[in-house]
């Protein structure tokens, strides 16, 4: 089978679970003797840089005005043009935009993969961090009418689907995704001492300011304790401003990260926090186990699903609630050693292999 993804996720993201999610899955069909393509001409994603699946050329290191919006007018133009061609048996698009309806054949089938629905269920609580909102659920509603399938990441994610679209269950299917850590040969460190771990971006939804807000006291109290957040960009001017408002400037720190300074992190954290009101999955849930990394989890959406007895649970609008889990973690480490063993067997029920083999199904189920 030849199967083509677009350019989409590697226009718009540098590093994230979406486009690991594409890169694993176009890995794993290709071990099982699928064709896989991929209509990118210039990207900065770091998994393009694996040239073994990626033929794209690097962006150039200098920047410029305009930079972003010129490799994805390019890229969208190259994939057009690949997709008049109609040299593959299916598409599947990385991410929402419906510029292809109208450009590949008619005949060939598509499939769409939903990641979750934040922006149908919260984009009106916050506008700010949810832009476009009318044009993505728009997009949306156009890609379930007319794609082959729809895959959901979680069931969670699945049921939203149903309640917000109206969509027959029997078009969805759901695939588990799954980690990537390298979680072997890691050693133990304390060079930044006794910290938190909080991963990934920190807009509304993923609830972080209320989360700082509520350990404040555990911080004050433990001077040398630190909340460390990885990737997610550097500190906004807001952010810091927020920070100097809690006078915790020296104990919330941002760090840039790669899949190896990530594992790294994980494994030598007390534990790993995940507060949001809302996820499609979360991947960090199972990178934290998978580095033998204890976990607090909101109990929101699918994070439920994902983590099952492995992790400990927290109301993410119960302030309360998140200081006392995260003091009972941080002073007891029977606790934490229980949950870490916890954390790696419940990592095991998820598999790249596994959701490759899931998905070729789909695709053959949509030809």
């Amino acid at each position: 089978m030849r199967i083509l993804f677009d350019h989409q996720i590697y226009s718009n993201q540098k590093y994230g679970g979406i486009s690991r999610y594409f890169y694993e899955l176009a890995k794993g069909l290709t071990s099982l003797g699928e064709e896989c393509t991929n209509s990118i001409f210039l990207s900065d994603n770091e998994f393009v840089q694996d040239k073994t699946m990626f033929t794209a050329r690097e962006m150039p290191s200098v920047n410029f005005k305009g930079k972003g919006a010129l490799k994805k007018y390019l890229n969208r133009k190259v994939s057009e043009k690949i997709m008049r061609r109609g040299n593959f048996d299916l598409l599947h698009p990385t991410y929402y935009d419906t510029y292809f309806l109208g450009k590949k054949p008619t005949s060939l089938p598509f499939v769409v993969t939903f990641y979750d629905l934040i922006h149908e269920k919260f984009g009106e609580k916050f506008p700010g961090s949810l832009k476009d909102l009318d044009k993505v659920i728009a997009d949306r509603k156009a890609l379930i009418k007319e794609a082959s399938r729809v895959i959901a990441i979680s069931e969670s994610t699945k049921n939203d689907i149903i309640e917000f679209y109206g969509v027959d269950p029997a078009k969805i299917d759901v695939t588990y995704l799954a980690s990537s850590m390298p979680s072997t040969n890691l050693l133990k460190s304390d060079e930044l001492g006794p910290y938190i771990l909080y991963v990934g971006n920190r807009s509304d939804y993923k609830n972080f300011r209320n989360y700082a807000e509520s350990i404040r006291p555990l911080l004050v109290k433990e001077p040398t304790l630190r909340l460390v957040c990885a990737g997610g960009g550097e500190l906004s001017q807001s952010e810091i401003e927020f920070i100097n408002s809690l006078h915790l400037s020296r104990q919330i720190i941002q760090m840039p990260i790669n899949d190896s300074i990530l594992a790294k992190l994980y494994h030598n954290a007390i534990c790993f926090v995940f507060p949001s009101l809302y996820e499609g999955f979360g991947i960090p849930a199972l990178e934290a186990f998978s580095c033998g990394c204890p976990a607090i989890l909101s109990d929101r959406s699918s994070l439920p699903e994902v983590g099952a007895d492995a992790a400990l649970y927290v109301n993410p609008e119960d302030k309360a609630d998140m200081l006392d889990k995260t003091e009972r973690f941080f002073y007891d480490d029977q606790m934490r050693q229980a949950y870490t063993a916890r954390g790696l067997d419940q990592v095991k029920r998820f598999s790249w292999d596994r959701m490759a083999i899931e998905t070729l199904n789909i695709y053959k189920g949509a030809l």
